[in-house]
């Protein structure tokens, strides 16, 4: 993933809307994605792609095959620390859809699990 790294001073600086669509990427700075194809992914419950770090990079890892032209979506969770405050009303339609979206810590067991088998947890959420 490409983007503009922010610090957490600078996270109360900057539109909501690029706020909202920033990335944790440790546990200081914020990736905004930002014009990126980052900043086109969406939530899921139920999601077909995952985020995690490598070599000081975000990459987005599909857990599932994607078809051309079908729409990549992670589960915000998996990108959300204990001290992140961000929530989100979720409207995906999933069978699992958790109604509520917070931090990776408020996910059911057998879903945190399941995400952490994938890979797709990066390491400074967990912290």
């Amino acid at each position: 993933m490409k983007g503009k790294l922010i610090t957490c001073g600078e996270d109360e600086d900057i539109d909501q809307r690029v706020r909202d669509n920033t990335f944790r990427f440790d546990k200081e700075k914020y990736l905004s994605p930002e014009g990126e194809l980052g900043d086109f992914q969406n939530h899921s419950c139920e999601p077909n792609a995952g985020v995690f770090k490598s070599k000081k990079k975000l990459f987005i890892k599909a857990i599932k095959n994607i078809k051309e032209g079908k729409e990549i979506l992670i589960d915000y969770s998996t990108i959300l620390a204990t001290d992140d405050t961000w929530t989100m009303k979720c409207n995906c339609g999933s069978a699992n859809c958790r109604g509520i979206i917070k931090k990776f810590k408020n996910i059911p067991k057998v879903t945190k699990e399941k995400y952490l088998a994938l890979g797709i947890v990066p390491e400074y959420i967990l912290n």
